[in-house]
């Protein structure tokens, strides 16, 4: 089943329990009341309701993406995403009400938000059970990805995080490095065994495999041209990734003019009147934070000053355009040695970021977008990693959501960072803050070690290597 369609099931779904969520509310609401009559004439009222309803739900769930598999499965994004679509999609029924005239029961509105919630979620976990299932796994076409750079590490990763897509990875080929060996490595056997070329094709057969998909910096070669001509008088399918995907930060269309095919790079030009309202957000969203966590920000300061002397440092970031500024936290290491117990409780529950709020209010920094890094680290950025400073930077962001820290790699954070700027929305800005508030309530309650200065030299990269391609744990 293909990956479309499986969103058309769960929208067919969506709009199925919508109904039943509105009749038990309408139920649970006049149950027992001897307004038979009163119920019968309303009952029309909402029959308007449900067919506004439908319309505004079936345009948000394409506008949004509210299948729940978009930039792979996770819990907590699909939460968020669907707490931001239902509030928006409440507001318009209730200025629908409005405008039209008809009065609804605000009870009514609250069982209908709670139910039809717990449903989608429902729905969607649901979907997600099935697309994992080993029945559903036995439909999958078996694929072979061809390479083994950073492109080719990033798809099998991006598949094994999207369980919807009809796809298992069995292992990587790549020609191979040797000098005096003419043919591939391969991972479909053995970590990391020569197979001719000639022998290519057969082991491809042999393992069952009915697409190759080509991910690769420079797919050129007689011995690659030779392996796909095969490979497509064997009627496996051949996929190729562009050569040119690190470079472009736009979006892909394929136009075809008399069967050749010409690949479309559309880059995103978002209006200016949508980077406004963003800093409207940004400064009334911060100024509200800052009201209410003033008491937790006061205590945390004054336990630092009299622990310290300072209650706050600066540090130099590059924000938007490589533009250098000071950033503010908490007098606290990120990565102490022997930390206190407070310091543990403050890095833990990302405390010593508050003082950031003042940033984004004084405009070098907004709420949601790539985390600021220092003067020293990226003037070390390739061209393509350079393209995360097309936005302000961020107290938090995709990559954050993602378990992403200072740690990491700036490469890894910016294959986040670019996928939030080309996707980037109002609503995405409110699921990313929704997010980040599960993540530090998740992080917060459990037991996991604050990193260490030690541990924050040991590379976290999750790449792919060799076979383990093969077991990639797809739920």
């Amino acid at each position: 089943m293909k990956s479309k369609t499986i969103s058309y099931w769960i929208l067919t779904a969506d709009l199925l329990w919508m109904l039943g969520a509105l009749g038990l509310s309408i139920y649970l609401r006049y149950a027992g009341m001897k307004e038979t009559a009163y119920f019968t004439v309303h009952f029309q009222t909402y029959s308007l309701m449900i067919l506004a309803a439908v319309v505004v739900w079936t345009l948000l769930y394409f506008g949004m993406s509210l299948d729940g598999f978009k930039g792979g499965w996770h819990l907590f994004a699909m939460f968020s995403q669907l707490i931001v679509a239902i509030s928006l999609f409440m507001i318009v029924l209730l200025a629908f009400g409005f405008l039209t005239g008809h009065y609804y029961s605000r009870l009514v509105l609250l069982y209908f938000a709670f139910f039809f919630f717990l449903g989608l979620v429902g729905l969607r976990c649901i979907a997600r059970f099935l697309a994992t299932s080993k029945l559903r796994n036995m439909a999958d076409y078996r694929c072979v990805i061809l390479g083994h750079g950073p492109v080719a590490r990033e798809l099998a990763s991006k598949i094994a995080s999207h369980p919807e897509l009809p796809f298992q990875i069995v292992g990587f080929l790549f020609p191979s490095e040797s000098e005096a060996f003419n043919g591939f490595a391969s991972s479909l056997e053995a970590p990391f065994t020569s197979v001719k070329t000639l022998q290519v094709l057969e082991l491809l057969v042999q393992q069952k495999v009915q697409k190759l998909i080509i991910a690769m910096s420079q797919p050129n070669g007689a011995e690659i041209r030779k392996l796909i001509s095969r490979c497509r008088e064997a009627a496996i399918q051949v996929y190729l990734v562009p050569q040119w995907y690190d470079l472009y930060l736009s979006k892909a269309e394929l136009v075809e003019i008399d069967g050749l095919p010409l690949l479309s790079l559309q880059e995103r030009h978002p209006p200016a009147i949508n980077f406004a309202l963003k800093r409207i957000m940004d400064f009334v969203v911060s100024l509200g934070i800052l009201f209410l966590v003033s008491p937790i920000l006061a205590v945390a300061a004054f336990v630092v000053y009299s622990r310290k002397g300072r209650a706050l440092r600066t540090e130099l970031r590059c924000g938007k355009d490589g533009i250098p500024f000071r950033m503010y936290r908490l007098n606290v290491e990120r990565h102490p040695t022997s930390p206190e117990r407070y310091e543990r409780l403050l890095i833990r529950w990302s405390l010593t970021e508050l003082p950031q709020l003042w940033n984004v209010l004084s405009g070098d920094m907004s709420l949601v977008g790539p985390r600021p890094e220092a003067p020293e680290r990226v003037k070390y950025y390739s061209e393509w990693q350079r393209q995360r400073l097309k936005v302000h930077a961020g107290v938090t962001g995709l990559a954050q959501v993602h378990g992403l820290r200072d740690q990491h790699s700036s490469e890894d954070k910016a294959r986040f960072d670019l996928q939030y700027i080309f996707n980037w929305s109002l609503l995405l800005d409110l699921s990313l803050m929704l997010q980040t508030v599960w993540t530090l309530l998740f992080r917060g309650l459990s037991r996991e070690p604050v990193p260490s200065q030690a541990a924050s030299l040991v590379s976290t990269s999750n790449d792919f290597v060799g076979r383990e391609v093969a077991d990639v744990n797809r739920s």
